[in-house]
């Protein structure tokens, strides 16, 4: 008698899809986090996904979070409905995991270096004026 868990075979397309989900839910936390440094009212366009929030709004003792509310909730929704799609397409994939933990590695260091303002700044204000914001 042989045991069904013998012939199971496990691929690597779900967990490329895990961390690649996790990858553009940083990435959409950066660069929203720069859009809504721009200008006030792209600041109230991110802080408009997240009124949901507890804490997004008021003056109590804690204050408010503020436009993070909707930096969290837009990279919330970019990673779940990365995943969830990412994970239906390779679910039965098999993909290179030394070469995707290379790129997953690079990827994690330059957008967290994107996060670092002195770096980031041109970049942002160049992009910026592209498209005619101050």
């Amino acid at each position: 008698m042989t045991d069904s868990t013998e012939n199971r075979t496990s691929y690597s397309g779900p967990a490329v899809a895990a961390s690649l989900s996790l990858l553009l839910a940083f990435l959409t936390l950066m660069i929203t986090h720069h859009i809504s440094r721009l200008t006030p009212t792209l600041d109230k366009w991110v802080h408009g996904y997240g009124y949901w929030i507890p804490g997004s709004r008021g003056s109590g003792p804690d204050g408010s979070i503020g436009s993070y509310s909707g930096k969290e909730t837009l990279a919330l929704g970019v990673w779940l409905g990365s995943w969830l799609i990412l994970h239906i397409l390779w679910r039965k994939q098999e993909l290179a995991l030394q070469t995707w933990t290379r790129l997953f590695v690079i990827g994690l260091a330059l957008i967290t270096l994107g996060f670092f303002h002195p770096l980031a700044d041109p970049i942002v204000l160049f992009i910026a004026g592209w498209f005619g914001l101050p």
